[in-house]
């Protein structure tokens, strides 16, 4: 699919689609807790719907009541009798999130069970399962450090030792899990990239009444907890709200109303506030939401090791600085639906733009964008950020667009009713 996108103006009020990485954790816990948990807002996304099929193929049961999904869990131990025994395999689709996670969910179970994926996770690394989960005793086969997984448990808990790993999605998963063990989860590490997004973790599991505690030296999860069935709901997406933020930035003279944005439960990538404020942008609080106005943009400095997903959209808030702008965090680029360090280098140069990408920064010279074909590199979020890129500045065409499915599936149809263009 290819989409133009024109330079337009933007106006009006927008609610931000709910967080899909708050909403796979839930499923994940849900899955544990034993009743029924009712989940409200619930994303249509393609890794959300990918989520909830693992729940069903690990045993839960799943149905929708009205606008709401119901997940009837207790997985691995408290099976309802109604409650099938777990399939064969989990299959993932493109969802790094739940690949990572629900590895060491399905290490819990006594049998075999196997991971799949397809499209750009096939290519991403697994290799942190081979070397933390046989520390626990629990087998694990990859295919070239990389999906399809085999796992066999059962996961008894147990103190893991672990060098600095590449993605916090593995830490995720291991917690969650590590809360229904016999013995608990010890994880000693030196470093957790992405800090935020576990902290997200910790607490979409206290909203289920289990506790993950932070030590001087990683974290510890004590063992015999029970996930408490609960009726929740999934907050707005600080992620895809970004590229809202970045978008009334640029074209929305009379101002763009953001709404449907909560911070009770943390997201990393409510760090686009703070560098929306070091660019200088008009961003009003008020009682619904924020309200963005387009504005003169500044060049900025912003270490976004914590908060990697957003990136892709800050590149796009560079080109139109008065001055070049330094992004740290690049190395956490790599392992993503596509190499956006590079994906990004490679479609800013064509559009005229001229990036340096050296160790950990990636530094953006500002300069009117020229009008041409770009591919989306079936990365949802490099579709997303190439399009706020032509409504501020010229005409694209993308390629590949049909990637926002990934986590934003109405994002052209939103634009489009906010005022913007794009055939």
């Amino acid at each position: 699919m290819k989409v133009t996108v024109y330079p337009s103006k933007l106006a009006g009020d927008v609610y931000v689609p709910t967080s899909k990485s708050i909403a796979q954790r839930i499923v994940a816990c849900a899955v544990m807790a034993v009743g029924e948990t009712t989940i409200a807002h619930f994303p249509d996304s393609d890794d959300c719907q990918h989520a909830l099929e693992i729940a069903r193929s690990l045993g839960a049961v799943v149905r929708k009541d009205n606008e709401k999904w119901v997940i009837k869990g207790g997985f691995p131990f408290n099976f309802q009798s109604d409650i099938r025994q777990p399939k064969g395999v989990l299959f993932c689709g493109e969802s790094g999130l739940s690949a990572r996670m629900f590895s060491s969910i399905a290490a819990l179970w006594h049998e075999e069970l196997v991971l799949e994926g397809s499209g750009t996770l096939l290519k991403r690394s697994m290799k942190t399962l081979e070397e933390w989960l046989p520390q626990l005793d629990v087998k694990v086969r990859l295919k070239d450090h990389c999906l399809p997984a085999r796992i066999q448990g059962p996961l008894m808990g147990g103190k893991v030792l672990a060098d600095e790993v590449h993605s916090s999605q593995f830490v995720t998963g291991l917690l969650l899990a590590g809360a229904v063990t016999k013995k608990g989860i010890e994880l000693e590490i030196e470093h957790v990239p992405s800090l935020g997004y576990v902290e997200t973790t910790i607490a979409v599991a206290k909203k289920f009444n289990v506790e993950i505690n932070p030590t001087q030296v990683g974290f510890e999860v004590s063992g015999g907890q029970k996930y408490q069935a609960q009726e929740i709901t999934v907050d707005g997406d600080w992620s895809g709200a970004a590229f809202l933020f970045v978008a009334a930035a640029l074209t929305a003279d009379d101002g763009l109303l953001i709404q449907g944005l909560s911070t009770d439960i943390p997201q990393a990538d409510q760090a686009i506030l703070e560098v929306l404020k070091l660019a200088r942008v008009r961003v009003e609080e008020v009682e619904n939401g924020y309200r963005v106005f387009a504005s003169k943009i500044k060049g900025f400095q912003f270490d976004a090791s914590d908060c990697p997903d957003i990136i892709p959209i800050l590149s796009v808030l560079a080109v139109y600085g008065d001055e070049p702008s330094i992004i740290k965090g690049a190395k956490r680029l790599v392992d993503k639906e596509s190499n956006r360090a590079k994906a990004i280098q490679h479609e800013w140069s064509k559009m005229g733009i001229n990036t340096v990408l050296r160790g950990d920064e990636l530094k953006i010279y500002p300069k009117a964008i020229q009008s041409v074909h770009v591919h989306a590199h079936d990365d949802h979020r490099m579709a997303m950020s190439l399009a706020v890129m032509a409504l501020g500045g010229a005409a694209l065409t993308i390629h590949a667009a049909q990637a926002v499915s990934k986590s934003y599936p109405e994002f052209f149809d939103v634009i489009k009713t906010l005022g913007g263009r794009i055939e």
